[in-house]
């Protein structure tokens, strides 16, 4: 088709620089609830200062933070202190380093996962005794970089300013979104409304919500929270600018919409499509690079095209329901630790995966209770520059086509606790066994969780080496009348292939980016799937009243020990001679600059024979 006549440059609006620096006032006086006394936290504060305790805590080291001798604690904090025990409260303390203030809270219920609750109480001690009220989460952020600091000193001496920043980002963005969040029912689909419901992120993150590039109308139109869709801004490429892999050597899906508008515009010409963010769009716009390959007409603007799409938790994966695919984009904000393009190796290692997986027998990655979706294909500008080629790539992600996929729910926001009132975990519980049920009907709503989930997760692991990163936002289940009927694990990114367990090796280069060594595979499980995504739902469901969490732990180890599998069986037992189990250190790795090798803590292992435990 022959090329019309079509202006290679559009009018972009100015993003503005969303970097944001400490505040320099108190947020104290934010409040969503009413307090109910003058020593009670507001409950979004209450919230923040839980993440950010709990994740203090596990990172250095406080895994029983709480406190039994009240004799040594000065008089007015006695009082207090008392006054929480009076309560019914537990009492816990950590002490910053550098500056030997402590942080007081009171704990409504300890968890042996980490996952405390805090009571709305808190207050800090100084070196000399002093008892000073706990103003905001904010007032935390300064003294965590403080600590960081004292423990591992930064080469650069601004970085804990620059991190501290980071933290106040990402509480004021938490506030923003409760702000800001559509008063009125979302538009979209339970699926869609559920994806965009995270307000706080990962529980165990100080920069979870964190995120440079985003100005205040981007977030407005992009940002998930606040029930976002757009169209995706569409590139032509010539044929020979055109890089496009895929796992069976089909061409990468086009939305139909957007290629009649493309043709339309362009004629029959060796152009081929290419979605990008539209904020993306704008900023690859203003690059060099971009505007000489728009001048040589070797890459065509054509704006905004195609079916309304909707972004997911991730904020730059959308959801495309017309379609019913995933496409991972490139977006070079700074979301939580990374700037949230797609690097070659890492798309190589999603693919590399996704190939190895596909080749598999198929009851290994899809059941009649568990789907793998995997990571079909990407395409991107074949440029010699790395970092362009990872601005420019899109990820092409199959999606549920089943009869329940529309009642997935990723599994974070199942999870996560409003401000105010009950999880959505709880209304699904509360659905499938009523009120106050007895134990065996949580251990059976339990054993079916686990069947659409770890069960399948650990065959694949023990029989093919398969290793997914199936966290809580890589995770998704299907619930019917509240019990859960399939699960699903999305982003190939994260996984790794054990060469020693590898079934197919002659599939894989031998320098693949999917292989692991068995060992780094196995940890990947034991903290993606172990601790991150089960012991996180079993703490949640322990949070709700319905059991304790040593409980459900005990059930999860006799469904683990009944599988037939003998290699199954044998993971069963490397993990009960462990004291311990990995969890991935967010705020130290983001600290600490570890990119994509990040830092890891280990935390007591709840699963560990009672001669193995720590």
């Amino acid at each position: 088709m022959s090329a019309m006549t079509f202006s290679s440059t559009q009018r972009v609006s100015p993003v503005r620089d969303a970097a944001l620096h400490a505040p320099q006032a108190s947020r104290a006086t934010h409040r969503v609830d009413a307090p109910a006394g003058s020593d009670t936290l507001p409950a979004l504060d209450r919230r923040l200062l839980e993440q950010y305790f709990n994740t203090y805590c596990r990172e250095t080291g406080g895994f029983d933070p709480r406190v039994t001798d009240d004799a040594s604690l000065a008089g007015d904090l006695r009082r207090t202190v008392q006054a929480w025990r009076d309560e019914g409260h537990a009492v816990a303390c950590v002490t910053f380093p550098h500056d030997s203030i402590r942080l007081y809270v009171a704990i409504e219920r300890f968890s042996q996962m980490g996952f405390h609750r805090l009571a709305p109480h808190a207050a800090l001690q100084s070196a000399d005794g002093t008892v000073m009220p706990f103003d905001s989460p904010e007032a935390l952020t300064g003294r965590i970089a403080g600590a960081l600091a004292f423990r591992q000193p930064p080469a650069d001496a601004v970085w804990p300013q620059r991190f501290a920043a980071l933290m106040h980002n990402s509480i004021e963005r938490v506030r923003y979104y409760h702000d800001h969040v559509p008063r009125r029912e979302r538009p979209g689909t339970p699926f869609v409304r559920a994806e965009q419901s995270l307000l706080f992120g990962h529980v165990f993150h100080v920069t979870s919500k964190a995120s440079e590039g985003f100005g205040e109308d981007d977030m407005q139109a992009y940002a998930p929270e606040l029930g976002a869709s757009f169209r995706l801004h569409y590139f032509a490429v010539s044929s020979r600018l055109f890089d496009a892999s895929t796992i069976d050597a089909s061409q990468p899906p086009i939305d139909p919409e957007a290629m009649h508008a493309a043709t339309a515009l362009l004629g029959d010409s060796e152009y081929r499509l290419l979605p990008c963010h539209p904020w993306q769009a704008d900023h690859l716009l203003r690059q060099d690079a971009i505007k000489a390959l728009l001048a040589r007409r070797e890459l065509i603007s054509l704006g905004a095209l195609g079916e309304v799409v909707w972004p997911t938790s991730s904020v730059r994966t959308v959801w495309l329901p017309l379609q019913r695919q995933f496409l991972k984009l490139s977006l070079d904000v700074r979301i939580t630790n990374f700037v949230r393009n797609n690097p070659p190796e890492q798309v190589a290692r999603a693919l590399d995966a996704s190939r190895y997986i596909a080749a598999l027998p198929a009851a290994c990655r899809s059941s009649e209770t568990f789907e793998i979706l995997l990571d079909a294909g990407s395409a991107s500008l074949s440029v010699v520059d790395d970092a362009l080629r990872a601005s420019t790539t899109v990820v092409y992600r199959q999606a549920m086509r089943d009869a329940v996929g529309d009642d997935a729910r990723v599994l974070a926001t199942v999870l996560e606790e409003p401000v105010c009132g009950a999880s959505p975990l709880q209304g699904l519980l509360q659905e499938a066994l009523g009120q106050a049920p007895s134990f065996e009907r949580v251990a059976a709503w339990w054993t079916r969780y686990l069947d659409a989930t770890l069960m399948p997760l650990l065959r694949l692991f023990a029989c093919h080496g398969v290793s997914l990163e199936a966290h809580l936002q890589n995770a998704m289940v299907a619930f019917q009348a509240g019990w859960p009927v399939r699960g699903y694990v999305r982003d190939m990114e994260g996984a790794s292939i054990s060469r020693m367990r590898c079934a197919r090796p002659e599939l894989l280069a031998p320098q693949s980016p999917a292989l692991y060594s068995d060992e780094a595979a196995w940890k990947r499980f034991r903290y993606y799937v172990l601790v991150n995504h089960i012991g996180h739902v079993i703490a949640s469901i322990a949070r709700t009243g319905a059991c304790d969490e040593a409980a459900l732990w005990r059930v999860t180890a006799q469904v683990w020990a009944r599988d037939a599998e003998p290699a199954v069986a044998a993971l069963l037992d490397d993990v009960r001679r462990r004291p311990t189990l990995p969890a991935k250190a967010n705020m130290l790795s983001c600290f600490g600059g570890h990119g994509e090798a990040p830092a890891w803590v280990e935390i007591p292992n709840p699963l560990a024979d009672e001669e193995h435990r720590a």
